[in-house]
């Protein structure tokens, strides 16, 4: 295959990505067909199977592309404090501001949630585990809270509170004064 060719592919999948992520935030899961993704892309219905086999595979590449959680992950390693607090709050503040400036993406939060039943949320946290790791050691080298017994049930905890965080945050600054 000519580089020409894989390019064109490549932005053509992007193109299919971008579309669904825009189409699932506004109409959800279910309120979106394989027709209406290609139209919003830009391309014929037949050939958006020359890119994904089904709608559940777009909604995995979606989800893995634009989920909160993935979107702040990079962030973690800039996170800055002296003290654990400083560095959760600072984390905090860093995944508020992602979600802030993507639009739709608490939509997609719900999508996954309740059309999907988290069904992509193992493949989600085992992509994300690795990153909120060393971002926790950090908050452990803080001397403030010695490692837990069950990690796995930490993470969960804070990815929760990080995420109910963002929720009240967006949801709040909506509610007038």
């Amino acid at each position: 295959m000519c580089p020409s060719q894989t390019s064109g592919g490549e932005t053509t999948r992007e193109a299919i990505i971008e579309a669904s992520y825009r189409l699932f935030t506004e109409q959800g899961y279910h309120g979106t067909s394989m027709r209406t993704i290609a139209a919003r892309a830009g391309i014929t219905a037949g050939s958006i199977y020359n890119h994904f086999i089904d709608k559940e595979q777009i909604i995995q590449a979606v989800i893995l592309k634009y989920h909160p959680i993935v979107r702040v992950l990079p962030h973690l390693s800039e996170v800055e404090g002296a003290s654990a607090e400083e560095l959760i709050r600072d984390a905090a503040y860093r995944l508020t501001k992602e979600v802030e400036s993507a639009p739709g993406v608490l939509s997609l939060v719900f999508v996954e949630l309740i059309d999907l039943r988290g069904k992509n949320f193992p493949e989600l946290a085992q992509t994300m585990y690795p990153q909120v790791q060393r971002f926790l050691e950090k908050v452990y080298a803080s001397g403030e809270i010695a490692h837990p017994r069950d990690p796995v049930m930490f993470f969960s905890s804070f990815m929760g509170m990080l995420l109910g965080y963002a929720f009240a945050h967006v949801f709040l600054d909506k509610i007038p004064n």
